[in-house]
């Protein structure tokens, strides 16, 4: 048995049938088919924040419903590729598995694919990758190791810490009497001012 290496998702050309995922609207779901050397399949995809579930269906094969972690997928993969002399372009959320890649996006208007990209990228935290003419896929901008930026939590949300004096303050004395007695609206003080 030959192990399947290539797969690519298929929008008919000339068709004007276009594929494009809201990334403000999950779980989305999308059917594509995908061809590869030992034949075709198609795919059942539903896309969710944390987890994609791929449903996928071929000629001589065993029906497949497996559900993959977003955070194994590389990042979000933006390709640009020549459609009858019109410039397309295909966003994929790109696993080391050709068989698990979702297509996003796939062709239609190109204004809009970059904001896409980049909304992708935030609501799946993944980081955004480019393939470049040779193929070569790379990060448009350099990261420091794997770090993604996420929203900050509150480090002391329980209650008890809330409503609680500190420390330091219980120590002080809470109040006390003034330090001048007042006597008939007169301040009383130890030594006497001659006029």
């Amino acid at each position: 048995m030959r192990r399947q290496t290539a797969g690519t998702c298929e929008v008919p050309r000339g068709s004007g049938r276009s594929i494009r995922l809201d990334p403000f609207a999950l779980p989305a779901r999308v059917t594509f088919t995908s061809v590869a050397r030992n034949g075709s399949a198609v795919h059942t995809v539903v896309l969710g924040r944390e987890t994609v579930m791929i449903h996928r269906v071929g000629e001589g094969r065993i029906p497949l419903t497996i559900s993959v972690p977003v955070s194994s997928y590389r990042g979000i993969l933006l390709s640009t590729g020549d459609d009858g002399g019109m410039p397309s372009i295909m966003l994929r959320l790109l696993h080391r598995n050709n068989d698990l890649v979702v297509p996003l996006r796939a062709g239609g208007d190109t204004d809009d694919a970059v904001v896409d990209w980049s909304a992708w990228g935030r609501m799946l935290r993944r980081p955004l990758l480019f393939e470049d003419a040779d193929g070569c896929i790379r990060e448009p901008y350099e990261r420091l190791g794997g770090v993604i930026l996420r929203p900050v939590k509150a480090r002391r949300v329980n209650k008890f810490f809330a409503e609680r004096r500190p420390m330091m303050l219980c120590r002080r004395q809470v109040g006390g009497r003034p330090s001048g007695v007042i006597h008939r609206e007169d301040e009383i003080i130890a030594r006497d001012v001659a006029d």
